[in-house]
């Protein structure tokens, strides 16, 4: 029964990475060209109105970015996957901002003055336009894009004070714990494909000195093909890994034992 409904999400997620990928490879001609309506052209007639209808207020960043073709990209695509993956984020402050990193793609931060003062939260999915630059796979983006949105369902639920708890994330072994846990719910959703080409693609467009962090921290695409296997044979893992994440490969081949 649990796997059944982990087919139907990857039926839907497999369907969303296509749409996705197609407006992911615009927005990246749309960013060298420098050429807003490219973002438009070849989309099907009937996500064109979609596109269009995507609310600044809410997945945009700041006025100068909305008027950015990758962060306008980006957030038709967050807003795409959110739909139909993420239901439960459909009333959540979510936008889009980019900032620069050497290492880094992708990050998710919620808003500090927020959290300070008693307004409704925001959260933010940071991009590094570098992404574009270095033609990054669609279909990896829409799983990191979709391994972003666990942590905004995980930072969304629950009251203020339990976000104080992220300070244990300084440790290494518990960011591990948080960003593996994100991938298993990401793969679980249907996103497992997507997420051996984002890491693939980015073993090669980062530090060598950040290798062994990232294989440390996220799930390497031979491990996720030992989880995929596992939960195809074994459909109960997905609940006991969520609370015992496991953190090597011989892990994950041993399952529950």
């Amino acid at each position: 029964m649990t796997w059944r409904g982990g087919s139907i999400r990857s039926r839907s997620s497999s369907r969303t990475v296509l749409a996705c990928a197609g407006i992911f490879l615009l927005s990246t001609s749309a960013v060298c060209q420098s050429d807003p309506p490219a973002l438009m052209r070849g989309c099907p007639p009937g996500n064109q109105q979609g596109v269009l209808a995507v609310p600044a207020s809410r997945s945009l960043g700041s006025k100068q970015e909305q008027g950015d073709p990758g962060i306008t990209a980006v957030g038709t695509v967050l807003q795409e996957i959110q739909s139909v993956s993420y239901p439960e984020l459909e009333h959540v402050d979510l936008r889009v901002r980019f900032f620069r990193s050497q290492s880094d793609y992708f990050r998710t931060r919620f808003s500090l003055s927020r959290f300070l003062l008693p307004m409704r939260m925001r959260y933010h999915v940071d991009v590094n336009p570098a992404l574009f630059q270095n033609q990054a796979p669609s279909d990896g983006v829409c799983a990191i894009l979709a391994h972003e949105l666990v942590h905004v369902v995980s930072l969304s639920r629950g009251n203020r004070i339990r976000r104080l708890g992220l300070i244990r994330l300084l440790s290494k072994g518990q960011t591990a714990k948080f960003e593996r846990r994100a991938d298993l719910e990401t793969i679980h959703r249907g996103y497992g494909d997507g997420l051996k080409s984002y890491r693939t693609w980015v073993y090669v467009h980062i530090p060598l000195s950040k290798l062994q962090e990232k294989r440390r921290n996220y799930f390497s695409p031979e491990e996720i093909d030992a989880i995929e296997k596992k939960l195809l044979e074994q459909p109960h893992l997905f609940a006991y890994w969520s609370q015992h994440v496991p953190m090597n490969l011989r892990a994950i081949e041993n399952g529950g034992n």
